[in-house]
């Protein structure tokens, strides 16, 4: 394993560092590039673990980011089941966890997120996160020899997985300690249609708990909510969010806060380390935004590559885009909302489940969400972006 100090070299192995990989190629990067991965499978596509893949209608293979031939195109060095352990900016080396120490040119953070565990909920063959592609393979072959299981938590992947397992036909419970589904995401009347789409498909959801004790047997998992109610079921499904691993960070003499704290392209506190998509806290002015998302894990990392090759391009931050799948509703949102969010309907009916919504801050619109309208979505989109273009301009 040869390397000189023109070398890039990548920490992760997720979309964010795939896109960085591209980018820099794409932009006439011809140095050899080094992407370590602490995971046995290659780069891989995370947001179906929860849907198609979870319930079957999508192999392993179909995960892949990157097939042979575009593999071969990005002359891209893979290393397989290596853990980055510890960083020496002075000398410009990374300690793997096998005892290896390799150097490199610059150096791109990409390690993610991981799932944020809860106490009293450790892993087990019954209790089950979802963030990497064996915790799904494990998760579906659970999944194979039960009829009952309880999610906690009403984010993402909580939501996405109580899908999947009723579409599967079994018994799905939600408890999560949240007012409501997404309320912090997408505003108070909207997690209010969540919570009427999850029950009518026969989700029974339980808001503003919390998990007091778990018992496991050898037959299931008994959860104690806080109000003195209980779950039992065959599984136990954990979607709280995500933590960030930043001690190897912290210990290198990094800026590190929610994350690996970084400018708007990237930059870190060292002139030769830079960091992309779900580990990045990203700075702007006073405050510190975490990242998070498939898309805004892919624009980081194209900002990113282009300051690595010092090549300008406009601070596009994103317009904070999400996507999800829901009991056959495809989900898209663009902007913020606050939990009190005022909330117009520009097209289609909320009660048949296809429409498009302003959602408002006063007279002012700061996102918009739809249900089953992509269209209609993409012309609300781009209005939503002239606006805020407008209003900056102003």
């Amino acid at each position: 394993m040869s390397h000189d100090f023109d070398d890039i070299a990548i920490v992760g192995g997720g979309l964010a560092a795939v896109r960085t990989a591209q980018g820099l190629r794409e932009l006439g990067f011809r140095g050899r590039i080094h992407m370590y991965s602490d995971e046995s499978a290659p780069p891989y596509d995370r947001p179906p673990l929860s849907k198609d893949f979870l319930t079957g209608e999508l192999d392993t293979d179909g995960l892949h980011l990157l097939n042979d031939k575009a593999l071969a195109t990005l002359d891209l060095e893979i290393h397989l089941d290596s853990e980055v352990v510890a960083l020496d900016p002075g000398g410009r080396r990374l300690a793997l966890a096998d005892g290896t120490s390799v150097p490199y040119g610059r150096l791109v953070v990409a390690t993610g997120a991981q799932a944020r565990r809860l106490p009293g909920l450790s892993p087990s063959p019954r209790i089950h996160y979802l963030r990497t592609v064996d915790d799904a393979h494990a998760l579906r072959t659970a999944l194979a020899h039960a009829s009952r299981i309880t999610v906690v938590g009403t984010g993402f992947i909580g939501l996405e997985v109580a899908s999947s397992v009723r579409h599967l036909g079994l018994e799905v419970d939600v408890v999560a300690a949240d007012e409501g589904p997404m309320i912090g995401i997408v505003g108070r009347q909207l997690s209010r249609w969540l919570t009427d789409l999850h029950t009518a498909h026969g989700v029974r959801m339980t808001n503003s708990v919390v998990v007091s004790s778990v018992e496991e047997s050898a037959t299931g998992v008994s959860l104690t909510l806080g109000d003195g109610a209980s779950r039992s079921s065959d599984l136990v499904v954990v979607g709280v969010g995500v933590s960030r691993e930043l001690q190897w960070l912290r210990e290198a003499g990094l800026a590190v806060d929610r994350g690996l704290v970084c400018d708007v392209d990237g930059r870190t506190s060292d002139p030769f380390v830079f960091g992309v998509g779900d580990i990045v806290c990203m700075h702007t002015g006073a405050e510190h935004e975490d990242l998070q998302h498939w898309t805004a894990a892919a624009d980081s990392a194209r900002r990113t590559a282009h300051a690595l090759m010092e090549v300008e391009r406009t601070h596009d931050l994103g317009d904070g885009f999400f996507w999800t799948e829901q009991h056959g509703h495809r989900l898209q949102f663009v902007g913020t909302a606050d939990a009190d969010a005022d909330m117009d309907v520009l097209s289609g009916s909320i009660d048949e489940g296809k429409f498009v919504a302003h959602l408002r801050s006063g007279p002012t619109v700061t996102g918009v969400f739809a249900s089953n309208s992509p269209r209609e979505f993409l012309e609300a989109r781009r209005a939503f972006q002239q606006q805020a273009t407008a209003g900056a301009a102003g």
